[in-house]
């Protein structure tokens, strides 16, 4: 009669499965982690985009001009436009803010755009941008200007 050895193989397949198994785990973590990215991503562009949308939308609508010192704000609810516009003290220039905001999301992306009036002396008149006066950030240091 002839005995058969057990040789361990059992005990490798355990170890590479096990192995196998950890792999898995960690590719999956790894997709996850590059999915979550991804939608980040995703949604840090489509509100660029809105409050880019927002100044364009904005710099095409009569405002009201005169000496204001308040703050005028416009939306178009149906494209979640919302833009907003302020004389800054002591310059020629407004400061027209656009905002970007989805739905179902607290974070909201704010653009600004200095921005002169076509027709100054008019007690209304669309809006003229001014050369380089795009920013990402209030330009100016009084927080109050900027809004928000």
């Amino acid at each position: 009669m002839k005995r058969w050895c057990q040789q361990g193989n059992g005990a490798l397949l355990l170890l590479l499965a096990a192995a196998e198994l950890l792999l898995m785990t960690r590719m999956q973590r790894q997709l996850d982690s590059t999915l979550s990215f991804t939608h980040d991503e995703r949604r840090y562009w489509q509100t660029l985009v809105l409050a880019e949308s927002s100044l364009q939308w904005g710099i095409g609508q009569v405002w009201l001009m005169g000496n204001r010192s308040d703050e005028q704000c416009l939306g178009y609810a149906a494209e979640g436009l919302r833009v907003c516009l302020r004389q800054v003290p002591g310059e020629h220039y407004m400061l027209l803010r656009g905002e970007g905001h989805l739905p179902r999301s607290s974070s909201v992306m704010v653009l600004y755009q200095r921005v002169v009036p076509i027709e100054p002396d008019g007690e209304t008149s669309p809006l003229k941008p001014i050369a380089g006066g795009w920013l990402d950030f209030c330009p100016e240091r009084q927080e109050a200007i900027c809004g928000g």
